[in-house]
């Protein structure tokens, strides 16, 4: 009796040391592993490891709801319980906004995930949609055993951590078994022969493998070529022949400039000695500072929590009249940050032409960017950081930034330049609040990403809901930080770049390979724009705008049935441009990748008062970083910012 009592006692002694182990020394992982991930350039980084013991408590309560909620979802998965309420868990009813930590499409896949067999979670040859060439190499999986997978997995979510934790279950000799006893390339041949219809459709699989290539079974097909761009090509493949790589890459390959091999070597030489500029390493301060330019930081909290930093170059005359030196207001493009608006230098970056020219000028931060990346209660290695779109950006972020410049200030109104998703959210906020439109003077739009039907872009082309791409894409860039891997980037087009450029800088840069390159540009630029772009953002914004290309310009579309807890409809709202009063300012150009004339001239024909410039030869980075951009654009916008002042004093 005695020993039993011994035992029993020993047993409950073990078991609450696990507990107390799972749940206080994990949260500690949990919290010093996403650190890693952040930059340490960032804005403020050493503010970050101040909140540790702020975020070690916020981990122990997370992690014990998400134990909890594990186990009970395990238990009683296939439960119609469980399938009903998955959607109440991420939906925050007091705010009608999702506030998951995992995606808000996954919400709904994951339902039927649970019921599906481990087998199809493992590798499914038949559902899954390959990219690019590389997919088809002998799966890692395979080569690594489930501890090393085990010590390379990120924070997950609950439920991905059920499906890695039963996927690690299987040890690594019984999926070298599974992978061995996959049919051998002749009778993957054979069964395509027979399942197509034609003996046509079989000939681009039958294209010959180059010596040095390493041969793996081919689960998706064999590589097709179009203009030095390789992609994998079979029945299970979304390409089916050479055609529909063209569709993809054609715009955006016919307008990048041809190098000859000679001019390769040239570029890429002129691109390494200037990297060796400090100017590369500096942020905005430190850039106008050197440059003899004063410079005000400013840091205020959106009504949602995120904290955001605001750069001013306050006018150099001073005044008592409030008139002749008005607010400009700058707001960055997509993935960029106000570094963008200096990076040029003086003389050439529109911020110290304006500076020059007496405007107080201030430059905003979108949330997610190097300077906007912290949050009262959530943290940036965090997925829950990222769940926001532009959306929020127009409805939270930029009333914020208006509202704290005017008042800072004492002044009423401002101009408003925007550039690229800076014109986005400002007409998506136009067109919700009224009250925007009568603190706006004039807007001034570069390169409108507003309807995108037309882009040219591949990436944006690749992720559109209505691409055979999307499900795969929406797989690899996850539902955190927009931070696709060099494989992704090479496929939707740094592959392309290479091939015209010959500089891998180039093409492995994210911003250049979705907006293409600046077509008249200084070479000590090139590298400038390499290092500080991109400057961050969340998948959900880069997949809105792929959702703008299959369909409208809306809100963030979650998916029919969160919609309508959302929004109350399956489909989200459109913004509709009739409600934007603001006087707005078109720049454009034929050759811009994103913004395109016939997208461009759709938005004019909706603003109730608008006026289009076309600017001749200008790819999208151009209306920023060329060198030609202040006597193509500057000059005129400025010359339009001096007109509109001398029409106030007048009626005055």
């Amino acid at each position: 009796m005695k020993v039993c009592l011994v035992v029993c006692l020993g047993l409950a002694h073990l078991a609450s040391a696990s507990i107390f182990k799972r749940h206080h020394e994990r949260p500690m992982q949990a919290l010093n592993l996403p650190l890693t991930y952040i930059d340490p350039t960032s804005y403020k980084y050493g503010q970050l490891l101040d909140q540790q013991q702020q975020q070690l408590q916020y981990q122990r309560q997370k992690t014990q709801f998400e134990d909890k909620s594990q186990e009970r979802k395990y238990l009683d998965r296939n439960s119609q319980e469980v399938k009903e309420s998955r959607y109440n868990e991420y939906l925050n009813p007091e705010t009608a906004e999702i506030s998951s930590h995992e995606a808000d499409e996954q919400i709904r896949v994951n339902i039927v995930e649970y019921q599906r067999p481990l087998e199809s979670q493992i590798w499914n040859q038949h559902s899954a949609l390959p990219i690019s060439s590389y997919l088809i190499q002998e799966p890692q999986l395979y080569q690594i055993s489930s501890e090393e997978q085990m010590k390379h997995q990120p924070l997950r979510s609950s439920e991905e951590q059920m499906k890695h934790f039963q996927l690690q279950q299987r040890s690594s000799e019984e999926q070298m078994k599974k992978y061995q006893s996959q049919r051998s390339s002749e009778e993957q041949m054979n069964l395509f022969q027979t399942q197509l219809r034609s003996k046509d459709q079989v000939k681009p699989y039958q294209k010959k493998r180059s010596d040095d290539q390493k041969y793996y079974p081919a689960v998706y097909g064999d590589n097709v070529e179009w203009s030095g761009i390789r992609m994998a090509v079979g029945p299970h493949s979304p390409i089916t022949e050479q055609k529909d790589i063209e569709r993809i890459f054609a715009d955006a390959y016919n307008t990048v400039k041809d190098f000859t091999e000679e001019e390769k070597k040239t570029f890429h030489q002129m691109y390494m000695t200037a990297a060796e500029n400090e100017d590369t390493h500096l942020n905005v301060t430190q850039l106008l500072q050197k440059n003899q330019y004063v410079v005000e930081e400013h840091t205020i909290k959106t009504d949602d929590g995120y904290i955001l930093t605001l750069f001013r170059i306050p006018p150099k005359q001073k005044t008592r009249d409030v008139q002749k030196r008005p607010v400009v207001f700058l707001m960055h493009g997509l993935l960029g940050s106000a570094d963008d608006w200096v990076l040029s230098g003086p003389g050439v970056g529109l911020a110290y032409l304006l500076a020059d020219a007496n405007y107080d000028v201030w430059m905003g931060n979108a949330r997610g960017n190097k300077y906007s990346r912290r949050h009262v209660s959530k943290h940036p290695a965090q997925p829950d950081f990222w769940q926001f779109s532009n959306d929020e950006i127009a409805l939270h972020d930029l009333p914020a930034m208006i509202d704290y410049a005017l008042n800072t200030t004492h002044q009423e109104k401002m101009y408003y330049i925007g550039f690229s998703e800076g014109t986005t959210t400002f007409f998506a906020l136009a067109s919700s609040r009224p009250v925007y439109n009568d603190k706006i003077i004039m807007m001034y739009a570069l390169s409108p990403m507003v309807y995108m039907s037309h882009t040219r872009s591949p990436l944006l082309k690749m992720i559109a809901p209505n691409s055979p791409f999307y499900e795969r894409l929406h797989q690899i860039l996850g539902h955190s930080e927009f931070k696709p891997t060099q494989e992704v980037i090479q496929t939707v087009g740094g592959d392309m770049l290479t091939k015209k450029f010959g500089c891998k800088h180039v093409a492995s840069n994210v911003n250049m390979v979705m907006s293409g390159m600046v077509d008249n540009y200084d070479p000590k630029i090139m590298p400038m724009i390499a290092s500080h772009l991109p400057a961050g953002a969340s998948t959900r914004q880069i997949k809105q705008y792929g959702q703008a290309v299959a369909t409208t310009f809306r809100r963030y579309d979650y998916g029919p049935a969160i919609n309508m807890k959302v929004y109350g409809s399956e489909q989200p709202p459109k913004y509709q441009m009739s409600a934007v009063r603001v006087p707005v300012m078109l720049y454009f150009s034929t050759e811009d990748w994103l913004a395109q004339p016939a997208d461009v001239e759709q938005l004019r024909s909706e603003l109730p008062n608008v006026d289009a410039y076309q600017v001749p030869q200008f790819s999208h980075l151009d209306f920023q970083f060329s060198k030609n951009a202040p006597e193509a654009v500057y000059q005129r916008l400025i010359a339009s910012i001096e007109k509109n002042q001398e029409q106030k004093q007048y009626q005055l």
